[in-house]
């Protein structure tokens, strides 16, 4: 047991002893905000540093706000006695100490001095340690480097929130990395490239989560914990500066810029000109894999499986696993999880009808409200049957949908069809049914089965042979638009236009289709 004068260090906190006494500086400290999207205050986050280098976090709950909350100043000294040590549990853990320190109404708090602690306690890696697969992505990480590019800032929309984002590249000996920024964080790098645009700046990117993003290794911002600092004044940026000095990349020229990804395609790029549409028989009968378009009105919801399911912040859905939920993305038991929605339609054309699974963003669209606050006005959450409300905004609801066929389809998900995206703009919808009805009106009439005898005297059934059925392609030509405006520019020419390479075909003759009938003898 320690003793009640000497300091311990900050690696040998372990339970079930209170009687601790150490010597630490606040090294970060941040409000974390309640749960759910709450902008309310829930706990004080600190991140704690000792004279050996052990880190610990540390939290002051809302409950001891009054008594604790202006005890503290990030870049203070402090003894600290008598508190509590819980599990350091979850995915964005701020250090890799097993234990947290939890203060309760006999902590006791002593500001102090000390000159050998360092100020801002940083734990380094480097471009080849993040970019290794094998990282651990539980624990937050801090990366110094070289800011040499950044992209234009952007806006990302979730959940009807906009949030501004750009991403940084940080390069150092080893090679780069891309660092996504959002909210308040893009505003402090902008704010400094434009009081010195000649420069590309050493940035310490501190308590950053390492995420997979499109098969690479990606640092994020977290919320509030997160910290950059350009230019510190620290032997690691001297040694930095050192290492890459023999290396073409020129510390004194502006910061370039990172070609931003296409964004998102136009709703009526996307439906009208960049795939092919199907009815759905020519969906159902093809053999085809791929994206295609079809239109039909929802005339059902099917309730053989739940309309909801929990997911991972991967987006991946999550199994519970003895008291834990693992995700197959992340490879890992995740406490993260939220409820998203997976709606089985079933959808008509007039040609015929399919299953599609309607996921959770198009889904949040059409019902104007997200799973999570569905779920909540239930008083069974676990029921799987179907609201009033989803019925009422989706029945009877005519959509273009981009669905996929694969050849394992029916294997992953039953008989339905994933839905890529939707469309419920009005103009489109009458365009795309427009065009449809231009090419069914130039489809040849099919005849009606003639009845000859055979030499043996039966009757049999034959196709007239001086008619030619044509049956309708899977992809719909495109008529000339006019000149409305709402499809003025590059939209216009929005079909490959095949007409008249099928109208120089030769129609083609069908062969006598002769069918023996069984003469029953009396």
């Amino acid at each position: 047991m320690a003793s009640s004068v000497a300091i311990d260090p900050v690696v040998t906190l372990c339970p079930p002893n209170h009687n601790w006494r150490i010597k630490v500086r606040v090294v970060r400290l941040w409000i974390a905000d309640g749960f759910a999207g709450e902008n309310k205050p829930a706990s004080m986050e600190l991140i704690l540093l000792d004279q050996h280098g052990g880190k610990i976090q540390a939290t002051v709950r809302k409950l001891m706000f009054r008594k604790w909350g202006e005890q503290f100043v990030e870049g203070n000294v402090y003894i600290i006695t008598f508190f509590h040590l819980i599990p350091n549990l979850g995915a964005y853990r701020p250090t890799d100490h097993p234990f947290r320190i939890l203060f309760n109404p006999k902590t006791k708090i002593i500001p102090a001095e000390s000159s050998i602690i360092p100020r801002w306690g940083f734990s380094l890696k480097d471009s080849a340690q993040l970019n290794d697969d094998g990282f651990q992505t539980e624990y937050l990480v801090d990366m110094i480097g070289l800011l040499t590019a950044t992209s234009e800032e952007r806006t990302y929309v979730k959940d009807d929130i906009v949030t501004k984002m750009m991403l940084l590249e940080i390069s150092d000996d080893k090679g780069k990395l891309e660092c996504a920024l959002f909210g308040e964080y893009v505003q402090i790098v902008l704010d400094y490239l434009s009081s010195n645009p000649l420069e590309k700046p050493v940035v310490v990117l501190q308590l950053a989560k390492l995420k997979s993003f499109r098969g690479k290794n990606v640092l994020q911002n977290v919320m509030k914990a997160s910290r950059i600092i350009f230019n510190p004044e620290v032997a690691e940026a001297e040694s930095l500066m050192d290492r890459i000095s023999g290396l073409n990349m020129q510390p004194n020229q502006p910061v370039g810029h990172i070609i931003s990804p296409n964004p998102s395609v136009p709703i009526f790029e996307d439906f009208m000109n960049n795939y092919p549409k199907k009815t759905i028989c020519a969906l159902n009968e093809t053999t085809e894999d791929g994206l295609f378009i079809v239109y039909g009105t929802v005339v059902g919801l099917l309730q053989d499986d739940p309309w909801w399911y929990f997911a991972c912040k991967c987006h991946k859905a999550v199994t519970f696993d003895d008291g834990l939920y693992f995700c197959p993305g992340c490879c890992k038991h995740v406490m993260d999880v939220s409820a998203r929605y997976k709606i089985k339609l079933e959808v008509f054309d007039g040609t015929d009808s399919g299953n599609f699974l309607l996921f959770d963003s198009d889904a949040h669209h059409l019902i104007k409200k997200s799973c999570k606050d569905m779920l909540g006005n239930l008083k069974d959450p676990k029921s799987a049957e179907i609201t009033p409300l989803m019925e009422e905004q989706l029945v009877g609801k005519e959509l273009l949908f981009k669905v996929e066929k694969k050849s394992n389809n029916f294997f992953q998900f039953d008989d339905s069809y994933c839905v890529k995206r939707i469309c419920d703009d009005p103009s489109i919808i009458e365009a795309f049914k427009a065009i449809s009805a231009a090419q069914t009106s130039n489809l040849a009439r099919c005849p009606t089965p003639l009845t000859v005898v055979n030499s043996a005297g039966d009757k049999v059934a034959v196709e007239d042979p001086s008619e030619s059925c044509v049956v309708l392609s899977p992809e719909v030509l495109t008529p000339s638009l006019g000149s409305d405006p709402s499809y003025v520019g590059s939209s216009a020419n929005i079909f490959k236009r095949k007409a008249d390479e099928d109208c120089k075909k030769p129609p083609t003759v069908p062969k006598l289709k002769m069918k023996n009938v069984k003469v029953e003898k009396k």
